[in-house]
């Protein structure tokens, strides 16, 4: 990933929420993948000084990100910074961890 998320910023971690500067390596997270929302292990962390932050508002929520975040939309992944005007995925937190159902024939 990018550049990423100021050190509060909440993140959605599979045991619950965390601020951004507690994630650490192994930590299982909430991410997207295509549409579907997936449990993803973290491999690598970085700490860095972003020179400029961008506040990305949808009609849900706000949040403060690095310009070089990478947001999901329609077209495929574009900087957050570039992403003005355009519709980006996302999901409602208290989904992420809910139980699918699953179907048995028979």
């Amino acid at each position: 990933m990018s550049d990423g998320l100021p050190s509060k910023q909440t993140v959605n971690a599979v045991g619950g929420r965390l601020q951004a500067r507690e994630v650490a390596v192994g930590a299982t997270r909430w991410t997207l993948d295509g549409s579907r929302v997936a449990r993803t292990t973290v491999t690598d962390v970085t700490a860095v000084k972003a020179r400029a932050a961008v506040e990305v508002v949808t009609s849900h929520a706000a949040c403060t990100v690095s310009g070089d975040l990478l947001l999901s939309t329609p077209d495929g992944w574009i900087r957050a910074e570039d992403a003005t005007g355009r519709t980006i995925a996302w999901t409602h937190a208290r989904k992420l961890c809910r139980e699918r159902l699953t179907f048995r024939m028979g």
